[in-house]
C-alpha cells in the first residue's frame, strides 16, 4: 500500500460550501434522525486515532480553522462522513479513486473555517481492511468532496451502517470527533477575529499595506478604556494570537477629531493607540515587540467635516501590518 499523501483544501470550501449549498434547502434531514444512524457505525478502539485541530475539544467560532488529523497502527481504508449541524453530510474519503492510510503515517485534512450553522457538527471516521466505494454508497459524485443532503443523507447513512454491520473483510475500527461551532465575537465595526485574520493574510497581496479602522471610542479628552472597547480589542487580541498571524508585527495608529489644538491632539492619539496596545499586551500576553503605537493627531482625517458624525468616525484607532 502507497504511503498516505497529505491532502490540503483552500480555506472556505468544505464546511462553507456544504452550508452555502444547503442554506436554502427545506429538504434537509432531521439532524437527530441521521445521527442516530452514524451513531451505530464506529466502534472505536485504540487502532485509529482521529482529532480535531490541536485536540483541544473547546467551542470553534465561526472563522477558525478546522483542520482533522487520522493516524492508524496499521494500513487501512478511509470512510470519514461530517455531519453538519443541520443534518446533511459532507463524504470527505473516500476520495473518487479511494483514501489509503499507511500505518502510523499522520494524514492531515484542511477543511476551511467554522462557519454556520451553529451548533454541534460532527465527523465518524471507519477504518476497514477493504475500501468501502462510494458506489457502495449510493454516491455518484466524483467531486472531490461529496454534498449530501435530504433523504439521500439517512440513505447514505443506513448504507454505511448496514455495511459495517456485515463485518467480515470490511473492519468496524473508527472513530467520533464532536465539534460545536459557535458564533465569532465582533468589534463595533463588524470584525470577527476570523475575519482579522483574513483581511491581514489575503490583504498583503495588496501594494498598500493593509489596515483595519477600529471602533475604538474614548471619553472626550481622555485615554483611559471604556467597558465596551475592552470587549472590541478582545476581538483583536484573539486574532493577534491566532498561530495565522503570530509572526506578524502590527502597529496601533491614534486619531483624533479636529476639536482642539494640534499639539494637545497628537499627545492624546498616542496616548490612546498606547492605552490600546497594554491592554492587548497585558490580557493576551502578546509580545511588546509585536505591537507598537504612535498617534497622528487630527492630521489623518477619515472623513472631511466638522458635524457630530463626521468627528465621532476620525476619532479612532487603526491597526496596521507592518511590512
Amino acid at each position: 500500500m502507497k504511503p498516505a499523501a497529505i491532502y490540503t483544501m483552500a480555506a472556505a470550501t468544505t464546511l462553507a460550501l456544504s452550508a452555502i449549498a444547503f442554506a436554502t434547502t427545506s429538504s434537509a434531514a432531521p439532524r437527530d434522525d441521521v445521527l442516530a444512524v452514524l451513531e451505530q457505525v464506529v466502534s472505536p478502539s485504540d487502532t485509529l486515532k482521529v482529532w480535531a485541530n490541536e485536540g483541544d475539544g473547546m467551542p470553534l467560532e465561526e472563522g477558525t480553522p478546522i483542520a482533522f488529523h487520522f493516524e492508524s497502527k496499521s494500513d487501512v481504508h478511509l470512510t470519514a462522513i461530517y455531519l453538519d449541524a443541520d443534518g446533511n453530510l459532507v463524504l470527505l474519503y473516500p476520495a473518487p479513486d479511494g483514501t489509503e492510510l499507511h500505518g502510523k503515517q499522520q494524514l492531515d485534512l484542511d477543511v476551511g473555517e467554522a462557519t454556520t450553522p451553529y451548533g454541534q457538527e460532527s465527523l465518524f471516521v471507519v477504518a476497514s481492511e477493504k475500501p468501502i466505494t462510494r458506489q457502495s454508497l449510493g454516491i455518484d459524485s466524483r467531486d472531490q468532496y461529496a454534498l449530501i443532503g435530504g433523504d439521500e443523507a439517512i440513505a447514505v447513512a443506513k448504507k454505511l451502517r448496514d455495511i459495517v454491520a456485515q463485518g467480515g473483510d470490511i473492519g468496524s475500527s473508527g472513530a467520533r470527533v464532536d465539534l460545536h461551532i459557535v458564533p465569532g465575537k465582533s468589534t463595533g465595526q463588524g470584525f470577527t477575529r476570523g475575519g482579522i485574520v483574513r483581511y491581514f493574510t489575503e490583504a498583503t497581496r495588496s501594494l498598500h499595506r493593509p489596515k483595519l479602522a477600529l471602533d475604538i471610542k474614548f471619553e472626550s479628552g481622555r485615554s483611559d478604556l471604556l467597558d465596551g472597547v475592552r470587549g472590541d480589542l478582545d476581538v483583536v487580541g484573539e486574532a493577534l494570537s491566532d498561530v495565522q498571524l503570530k509572526d506578524k508585527v502590527f502597529v496601533l495608529v491614534g486619531h483624533t477629531d479636529q476639536q482642539g489644538d494640534a499639539d494637545y491632539n497628537m499627545a492624546l492619539s498616542e496616548t490612546r493607540a498606547q492605552s490600546a496596545r497594554q491592554y492587548l499586551i497585558d490580557k493576551y500576553d502578546i509580545n511588546p515587540e509585536r505591537i507598537h503605537f504612535k498617534g497622528l493627531g487630527e492630521s489623518k482625517p477619515m472623513v472631511d467635516g466638522h458635524d457630530a458624525a463626521s468627528m465621532r468616525r476620525n476619532r479612532r484607532v487603526e491597526l496596521e501590518l507592518v511590512p
